[in-house]
């Protein structure tokens, strides 16, 4: 599948032309193949949830045992953890990629 395929195949599957950019760009200027790229960031996003529901789970733990100081603490560290994954991970994109590469990764 060359290139032209694959970004009209993403375009049917929910990717915004600025998404579908940013994706280009990363391609081009480091020469990885669009599958390549699809996978990675779909990893990142099963890692991102798994690290959200770890956070989420410590957080459930600090409400049921803790008290209200730590319940403090721990939202603080559960709002600034979420942001970090949302500036290092885009998770919209990421989601997007995959459910693509679950779709189509054995035919890309």
């Amino acid at each position: 599948m060359n290139k032209i395929q694959i970004e009209q195949l993403l375009r049917q599957e929910g990717f915004t032309p600025k998404e579908i950019s940013v994706i280009r760009q990363h391609a081009e200027k480091d020469a990885y193949p669009y599958p390549w790229l699809l996978s990675q960031l779909s990893k990142r996003f099963v890692v991102s949830i798994i690290l959200l529901l770890i956070l989420f789970a410590g957080f459930i733990f600090t409400l049921s045992h803790g008290t209200h100081e730590s319940l403090v603490s721990y939202s603080i560290t559960f709002l600034i953890g979420f942001g970090i994954m949302y500036v290092f991970v885009p998770l919209k994109p990421a989601f997007k990629a995959f459910r693509f590469m679950r779709k189509h990764g054995h035919s890309l």
